[in-house]
């Protein structure tokens, strides 16, 4: 598919004005004369992934409550029981929440079924504009395109847009005795790597048994290369993807056509399978949550992350590689890649407090909100939070900043939720040897050409 994000590219360096598309008028009956109480007494329901952000939000909602009188009952669940629960929510009509969390590439599917309602009635009604510190104009633009926009009409806002990049134990590539035994071995010197073949070979000279010395010290258990997901699960096929766009892969061609199947892809998958003995057993069982916990146990020495993994990295209540970590730019095979994957709010067609929800998402996106949660381990939706410079502090913001640029997203076409259940199946059988690369991706672009029904997905979507 063709680069979907250049909704995403230059997210920092340009701001423009958003605008409506129209549509009716919402809250008619609002008592304008209450100002921001306006909807004082009213309880709205959301449901979100039980996740750094959202952890970080949950501590602002008294707040919210004091300034508008409105209570949020917030819902928080891992990945997997949040996207089933919206589901079944969605599919029965039911009233159960008026403000749901959900991972971008379901926009589509979730607009043209008319799950999720249009935002603009809502934001175009003078009378529900009643948070003095929301700009519209503020929220980042690439963003809000890629997070709530589908077919030209406003859905939802950016809720947590995290991006992958590269985090590795800097302290073990500035180790004298290592660089001398890397060099010594491999015939060139110990740096960062921004190419696959290097990073094979760091990650190979990496992995150490118990009893072995790993930068003067004798490990008292063993130590791997990288940390890798492989469980059947929406994280293995976000990290594999980096690896297929970095080697010039793609999943539909510049005109359409599927192309999950394609050589680059399948070298891709070659290489992500073969790396999988440099990194701790079990592969098959993890996710992005067993990589966070590898690395902050200081037993693997890189891995490719969401970058809303790092806080936990820096957090000195859970980790034992403070000041260890350095972040950067994934390696790259034929081009840079950094998959971009932010979640979304939105209001369901059936929510029973919509107005009130539009208040909350207002409020959300607020300078003072969206820093609170950046400096709890987020990443914020709006310019004036990123370019603070208490934020640029952070050990893993450059880094971030930079993938942001060159960043590439899933397709949020409606068929492509059952198309990444076809690839997580295909990789799964992979990573536990149950199929070859080619034949894995051979029987991926098979299911594709019956999910499509021959139809040519809608690019840039």
């Amino acid at each position: 598919m063709k680069r979907v994000l250049a909704i995403v590219l230059g997210l920092i360096l340009v701001m423009t004005t958003f605008a409506g598309c129209g549509g009716g008028q919402a809250g008619s009956d609002v008592d304008k004369s209450k100002g921001v109480r306006a909807f004082e007494g009213v309880t709205i329901n959301m449901i979100a992934e039980q996740q750094t952000p959202t952890v970080a939000l949950s501590k602002q909602l008294g707040e919210f409550e004091e300034l508008t009188g409105i209570k949020v009952n917030l819902e928080m669940a891992p990945f997997d029981n949040v996207v089933q629960k919206i589901t079944l929510a969605m599919q029965s009509g039911s009233e159960d929440y008026d403000v749901i969390a959900v991972p971008y590439q379901f926009l589509g599917n979730l607009a043209v079924n008319k799950f999720i309602q249009p935002l603009e009635p809502l934001m175009n009604n003078p009378d529900l504009s009643i948070i003095q510190e929301y700009d519209s104009n503020d929220i980042i633009q690439g963003m809000w395109d890629a997070s709530g926009k589908w077919e030209d009409t406003v859905y939802g806002v950016p809720a947590n847009s995290c991006i992958m990049f590269f985090a590795y134990r800097q302290d073990l590539f500035e180790n004298a005795d290592e660089q001398a035994a890397f060099k010594a071995k491999y015939g060139y010197d110990l740096t960062v790597p921004e190419d696959w073949n290097t990073y094979k070979d760091v990650a190979e000279f990496f992995t150490r048994k118990s009893g072995e010395t790993l930068a003067g010290e004798t490990l008292t258990q063993n130590f791997y290369g990288v940390s890798m997901s492989g469980k059947r699960h929406d994280a293995t096929t976000c990290e594999w993807l980096n690896y297929a766009w970095s080697f010039g892969g793609s999943i539909f061609d510049e005109d359409g056509n599927i192309a999950i199947n394609s050589e680059k892809n399948v070298a891709a998958l070659e290489y992500y399978n073969d790396l999988k003995k440099y990194a701790p057993p079990g592969v098959t069982e993890k996710t992005w949550d067993e990589q966070t916990t590898e690395m902050q146990q200081g037993i693997a020495a890189m891995a490719v992350i969401f970058n809303d993994c790092a806080p936990a990295l820096e957090n000195p209540e859970e980790s034992k590689v403070i000041g260890k970590m350095e972040y950067g730019a994934i390696p790259i095979g034929g081009k840079p890649a950094a998959h971009y994957g932010a979640w979304s709010y939105f209001i369901p067609t059936k929510a029973a407090n919509p107005e009130a929800a539009w208040v909350f998402l207002q409020w959300f996106n607020t300078p003072e909100v969206q820093k609170n949660i950046a400096l709890d381990g987020g990443f914020p939706n709006l310019y004036s939070v990123y370019n603070d410079p208490e934020l640029n502090k952070l050990p893993y913001w450059e880094a971030s900043m930079a993938a942001y640029e060159i960043s590439t997203a899933r397709p949020r076409i409606p068929e492509w939720n059952e198309m990444n259940e076809a690839l997580m199946l295909e990789i799964s059988k992979v990573m536990s040897n149950q199929s070859t690369p080619k034949e894995a991706l051979n029987s991926c672009a098979a299911e594709y050409q019956k999910i499509l029904d021959g139809k040519l997905p809608v690019l840039y979507q």
